[in-house]
């Protein structure tokens, strides 16, 4: 069936209205490949009809049918070691040592990361590993679970359904998990699932970024990786100027090594922690 030039422009116009995402010219493939099944699941004849469906169409249900089949969501534990290397040696340390002082004056603040792009749970579990590993690595220091909370969130409703169900395949466990981090997760039939306590520090939520976020409070870490390669420049720059409003100052943004703050913010600057670059908001000691 024939992806007309007309066709193209309308439909990934309804894409980028919907959730922001820029589907360059050349581009047609991920119209005709990722949309295929709505084609037939809507009876359409053409892919007209398809984008005239579409537009009629405004339920919940239609547009995450449209958010799941054209966002990629390829994530695994552990992924792009490096900045994760980088929260477990340098960060993590420095920040419970935050958390101990703000207990010894009375301030319960728990720490608060952001998943920005959570997609099934791998990195927010990941980030719940290491602070379980450090804690019972460190029980001298007073601090428990409870006191860090981990928000993972994504346009993709259908992806967020599995990163709460938190259990996952012998070759989504073997895609990059340390044989340590294993004991982190039980036994469900023929998958496996994330223990209890680690899924008690992770709140999952539908959230799409080109919408205004900033009612989320204040977070002293955000992981936002892999994500803004699929913005124009406009929406990457007023993604970052919300991220801005909501890090604590002097605390960290993490993107996908690919992806870079320059030209686009003047908020941040740029620091390399272990083998990773990071973006610390600026504020005190930057």
């Amino acid at each position: 069936m024939e992806l007309t030039h007309r066709d193209f422009d309308d439909l990934r116009g309804y894409i980028y209205e919907l959730c922001g995402l820029h589907i360059p010219d050349n581009k047609e493939y991920l119209i005709t490949q990722r949309l295929k099944g709505l084609l037939r699941a809507a009876e359409a004849e053409s892919w007209r009809e398809l984008y005239e469906f579409l537009r009629r169409d405004c339920s919940a249900q239609v547009r995450n049918e449209v958010i799941s089949a054209i966002t990629t969501n390829e994530t695994s534990f552990f992924r792009d070691q490096h900045p994760f290397d980088s929260f477990r040696d340098q960060l993590l340390p420095e920040f419970c040592k935050k958390l101990v002082a703000r207990r010894l004056s009375g301030d319960r603040t728990p720490l608060r990361i952001w998943s920005a792009a959570a997609a099934s749970g791998q990195e927010a579990y990941t980030l719940a590993m290491i602070i379980m590993d450090h804690l019972e690595r460190n029980p001298g220091n007073g601090l428990r679970p409870c006191d860090f909370t981990i928000l993972g969130t994504d346009i993709s409703a259908r992806v967020l359904a599995k990163a709460t169900q938190a259990e996952y395949s012998d070759f989504e466990l073997s895609r990059g998990l340390p044989e340590a981090y294993r004991k982190y997760f039980e036994r469900a039939e023929s998958r496996w699932r994330v223990r209890g306590d680690l899924r008690s520090m992770v709140e999952f939520r539908q959230l799409n970024l080109v919408t205004d976020f900033t009612d989320l409070k204040i977070f002293d870490v955000i992981f936002c990786r892999n994500v803004l390669i699929y913005f124009d420049q406009a929406t990457k720059k007023q993604i970052l100027e919300r991220f801005s409003k909501i890090l604590r100052p002097g605390c960290h943004l993490i993107l996908g090594s690919t992806e870079s703050v320059y030209g686009l913010s003047e908020a941040f600057c740029q620091e390399r922690i272990g083998k990773a670059i990071l973006y610390r908001l600026k504020g005190p000691g930057c």
